[in-house]
C-alpha cells in the first residue's frame, strides 16, 4: 500500500501494524494528555518476571511507561503442579467452553447442567480437577461452586492462556492483562509479546462474534495506532467463520478511515485485514492458528528465492 498524505498515521507507518516497527518512541498525539482510566482500576505493580521486564522495555523504546500494572481480576487460573495441566486442558475449545459454563452456573455446578458442550461424565472429571486445583469446592453430593466470585469473566483467563502459548510454544518473552497509565485510547491491552526483535499484540475476545461492534475494531486499531507494534493480531475464540461478521467490520473500519486495506485469506478463516495486520478465529486449534500467523509474518520477512 503507498502512503498518502491524506491517510491517518496508521496507514501511513509500516510500524502501525500488529508485527511492524520495533524502532521509535510514541510522541504527540500518541500518548494523552490526561491520564485515562483503563477498564478496570489497574491492580498494584508485581514482580516483573524475564518476560515482561522484556515487554517493559519494548514500550519504554515507544515512549510508553509500564511497571506491571495489570487488570486486578482474579483468573480460573490455578497455581502450583495444577497449573500446567489447566493449560494443557486449556488447548482444547471443549474446555474453554466448560470453563464459560462454569461461570454461569458458579453457585450450582453439576455435570448434568454442564453438559453443553461435553458429555456428563467428561464434566464430572473436569469438576473433580477444578475442585483439586483449588478454583471450586464441594457444596454437597456432586454439586460444587466456584470459590472465588471475584472471577466474572473468561475473557482474562483467555489472555493468560494465549500469554502462555506464546511463552511456551514459541518462547516469546510476554504480558497479559496490561494496563498503560497515560496510554491514549485507555491503555487497556489484552496481550503483548517481543520475539526476534519485534513487538506482537494481541486482541482476544472470548465472546461470540455476534456480539462485536465495529466499535471494539476501531478501538483495536487505535491501540495499534498508540503501540505501533510489529504484528497486530485479533483473536476471536470461536470456531465460527470470520468472514460473515468479523471480516466484514474490519473492511467497514477501514474505509471509514479511508484505508486502503484489503482482507485477503490467509487460509481457513485466517485473514489478513490489513498490513501485519491478523484477524483469527479458534478453528481447528488456537496455537496452531497463532503459530500460523507467526509465520505468515516471519516468512514474509525473510529472504525468499524466486
Amino acid at each position: 500500500m503507498r502512503a498518502d498524505a491524506r491517510q491517518p498515521a496508521l496507514a501511513r507507518a509500516p510500524a502501525a501494524v500488529l508485527l511492524d516497527g520495533l524502532v521509535g518512541h510514541a510522541t504527540g498525539p500518541y500518548l494523552a494528555e490526561d491520564p485515562v482510566r483503563a477498564k478496570r482500576t489497574a491492580g498494584p505493580p508485581p514482580a516483573l518476571d524475564a518476560g515482561a521486564r522484556a515487554v517493559r522495555a519494548a514500550l519504554r523504546r515507544r515512549g510508553l511507561c509500564w511497571e506491571g500494572e495489570h487488570d486486578p481480576t482474579p483468573l480460573l487460573v490455578p497455581d502450583g503442579a495444577a497449573r500446567d495441566r489447566h493449560y494443557d486442558l486449556l488447548g482444547h475449545y471443549s474446555y474453554r467452553l466448560f470453563l464459560r459454563d462454569v461461570l454461569k452456573q458458579r453457585d450450582d455446578l453439576r455435570p448434568e447442567r454442564l453438559g453443553r458442550y461435553v458429555g456428563p461424565p467428561v464434566a464430572a472429571r473436569y469438576l473433580r480437577f477444578l475442585a483439586d486445583a483449588g478454583l471450586v469446592r464441594r457444596a454437597g453430593r456432586g454439586v460444587y461452586r466456584l470459590c472465588d466470585d471475584r472471577i466474572v469473566s473468561f475473557g482474562g483467563t483467555l489472555e493468560w492462556y494465549v500469554a502462555q502459548v506464546l511463552a511456551r510454544e514459541f518462547e516469546c518473552a510476554s504480558a497479559h492483562g496490561l494496563r498503560i497509565a497515560h496510554a491514549a485510547h485507555g491503555g487497556d491491552y489484552d496481550v503483548i509479546a517481543c520475539t526476534e526483535g519485534e513487538v506482537v499484540y494481541i486482541e482476544t475476545k472470548s465472546a461470540p462474534p455476534r456480539q462485536i461492534v465495529q466499535e471494539e475494531v476501531g478501538a483495536f486499531l487505535d491501540r495499534v495506532d498508540t503501540l505501533r507494534p510489529d504484528l497486530a493480531l485479533f483473536l476471536a475464540d470461536t470456531t465460527l467463520r470470520m468472514r460473515d461478521k468479523l471480516v466484514p467490520l474490519f473492511g467497514a473500519e477501514a474505509a471509514r478511515r479511508r484505508l486502503a486495506w484489503e482482507a485477503t485469506r490467509l487460509e481457513r478463516e485466517l485473514w489478513r485485514v490489513g498490513p501485519e495486520v491478523y484477524l483469527l478465529n479458534a478453528d481447528p486449534d488456537l496455537r496452531r492458528n497463532l503459530g500460523a500467523c507467526l509465520a505468515a509474518h516471519f516468512r514474509s520477512r525473510g529472504i525468499a528465492l524466486g
